[in-house]
């Protein structure tokens, strides 16, 4: 078992510029308390296969956060997107596997709108699911709550959590522009770059009180 499993977050989500808003909420969250996010994107190595990537990151993670609020196509001829609940069944599958510590997996599972998984995937239910309606502000509050129900954290309110995600935003923006950024190069940084400056932002000044119980 990872030494870092009971700090690490697999995220399954989409990676596209529309969902970005969602995910860099979600992402924040998970390292303004000092977990690790575990991203399939984490790594550019091309020759790495996809799946034994996901799996493993999948085994070295407590807690996942699961996505599947793009489960249902929006326009005449597009196709269903199965990654998000295939890599969920991939991730319920080893929580239910016996092996060392994944009994104790924890899951954090999105929806857009409420009751649209039990539409498209019934055998969902009995998991807890929540809905977000696109809205990052709703995925700040709801990974709030689960890492301070879940995990035991000490959490300031979701008020108080919007309100540094939008400081380190700016923040952020001004500092990669300082740097020689374009500001569009800075909307489409990669993610472990994005994740490198929470971290530092992070621990500039993160309460104390904030930290992992």
């Amino acid at each position: 078992m990872d030494p870092d499993f009971d700090r690490n977050v697999f995220i399954n989500c989409p990676f596209d510029a529309e969902f970005a808003a969602l995910l860099q909420a979600a992402v924040f969250c998970v390292v303004y308390f000092g977990f690790t996010p575990r991203l399939a994107s984490e790594r550019l190595e091309a020759g790495e296969n996809r799946l034994d990537k996901i799996v493993d990151l999948i085994h070295r993670s407590r807690y996942s956060i699961h996505d599947l609020s793009r489960c249902r196509a929006q326009d005449a001829g597009e196709f269903l997107r199965m990654n998000m609940p295939f890599e969920l069944g991939v991730d319920l599958g080893y929580r239910r596997s016996g092996a060392l510590g994944a009994h104790r997996k924890k899951f954090l599972i999105f929806e857009r709108e409420p009751y649209d998984l039990k539409r498209a995937l019934s055998d969902i239910a009995g998991q807890d699911v929540d809905h977000h309606r696109d809205d990052y502000e709703t995925v700040i509050k709801k990974v709030r709550d689960f890492f301070r129900v879940e995990a035991r954290v000490h959490a300031p309110g979701s008020s108080k959590l919007v309100s540094d995600y939008v400081t380190f935003q700016g923040w952020m923006t001004e500092k990669k522009i300082h740097e020689g950024h374009s500001q569009r190069e800075v909307v489409n940084l990669p993610m472990q770059e994005r994740i490198d400056e929470m971290k530092g932002w992070v621990a500039m000044g993160r309460p104390e009180e904030y930290r992992l119980a």
